[in-house]
């Protein structure tokens, strides 16, 4: 999910009963920690599991296919992170934080990070260092407006309930109920409309994945694998007017017009390997190459993306249908380049195109 979201929903968690407040009227002072200070801390305490994104740098493939998404988001990890983000809070700021209520803050809401990333399509490593499977839940896009709205109006609600007082239990407790309703019954409404349309799909096509879409919920990608490659279509489930609008004033154009109703919906096939003379042998030798194992490790759905020869070299370039959206250039493309004339020193070299970018841009 995106870092506005973790943060709202860390300072949300910091919210609940138990995180360090006892409420309006408590004698309690020793383990009370204000709710502005909870906000801040449990934001940063959901936030710190993308600290990962420094490796991106080292090498950028390699991050994505082994090295994110996984020990920082590990919940078998998380008390020690949580202890670790503790340790921070108390020694770099000016705050005197009671430690047991600290730590139980930077606990809850250091795990809302890897279940909220699961709830999108590119998976978290829950079990790491003792294993490697991601869990994908396939329901929410990594940017949800819809979703980060709901959990804005539940931060909203924990923090009324913060201050009203201890009389007023059944309306906290009332709070407290809706703040996890909202978000639970948004998620819920998912989980249907990728149901409806999985069961309506079925019927023509034997196994499927459903991929959420950005921009709206209504929006899906249906993957079904074929024998060289893959098959895609955009869904509609139902007009979303705010979505278009948004893509609109993002200048993205006929983008809702390219998600058809499932009975209206047009399959396109993308092989992994192109059957073009000269161009296979070329496509067969990137694609089992030694380094290009971790993209191959990390792609769900690869697909052949572009193949470019000139006279100075010759790239073959993969992708991964996850990142296909409607008139959006593709943001995860990797392959292979080797420059001519051919010797030693030249040959195939890992390669990405730039994110966001028309093809034939690349580093």
């Amino acid at each position: 999910m995106d870092a506005l979201t973790h943060a709202i929903v860390g300072a949300a968690v910091a919210q609940l009963p138990g995180s360090g407040n006892t409420g309006p009227g408590s004698t309690n002072k020793q383990t009370i920690i204000s709710w502005q200070k909870r906000a801040v801390i449990g934001a940063s305490a959901a936030l710190f599991a993308d600290i990962d994104y420094l490796l991106f740098f080292i090498n950028p493939l390699e991050f994505l296919a082994y090295w994110h998404r996984a020990e920082t988001h590990s919940l078998l990890l998380a008390p020690l992170w949580a202890w670790l983000i503790m340790k921070c809070w108390q020694r770099l700021s000016a705050w005197q934080l009671p430690t047991k209520p600290l730590y139980w803050l930077c606990l809850l809401a250091f795990i809302s990070h890897p279940i909220l990333d699961s709830l999108t399509a590119f998976g978290t490593q829950w079990f790491a260092p003792l294993s490697r499977y991601r869990v994908a839940f396939n329901i929410l896009f990594v940017i949800d407006a819809y979703f980060t709205a709901a959990v804005l109006c539940s931060l909203c609600l924990l923090l009324i309930s913060n201050h009203l007082i201890p009389n007023h239990l059944r309306f906290k407790f009332l709070a407290v109920f809706f703040a996890a309703l909202l978000p639970c019954s948004y998620l819920f409404m998912v989980i249907q409309i990728k149901h409806h349309i999985g069961q309506q799909i079925s019927a023509s096509q034997q196994s499927i994945t459903l991929m959420p879409q950005p921009f709206s919920p209504f929006y899906w990608s249906a993957l079904s694998k074929s024998a060289n490659g893959f098959a895609q279509a955009y869904i509609r489930f139902g007009n979303d007017d705010i979505g278009q609008w948004l893509t609109t004033k993002l200048g993205i154009k006929q983008h809702q017009a390219s998600y058809r109703l499932v009975e209206q919906i047009i399959w396109l096939n993308y092989p992994l390997i192109p059957k073009q003379e000269n161009v296979e042998s070329h496509v067969l030798a990137v694609w089992q190459h030694r380094k290009f194992k971790p993209f191959r490790h990390f792609s769900i759905s690869p697909i052949f993306y572009d193949y470019q020869h000139t006279a100075q070299q010759t790239c073959v370039w993969f992708s991964d249908l996850r990142y296909h959206w409607p008139n959006i250039p593709p943001s995860f493309r990797y392959g292979m380049c080797r420059q001519y004339p051919l010797n030693r020193a030249n040959d195939w070299q890992l390669s990405r195109m730039k994110y966001f970018q028309a093809q034939g841009t690349h580093n």
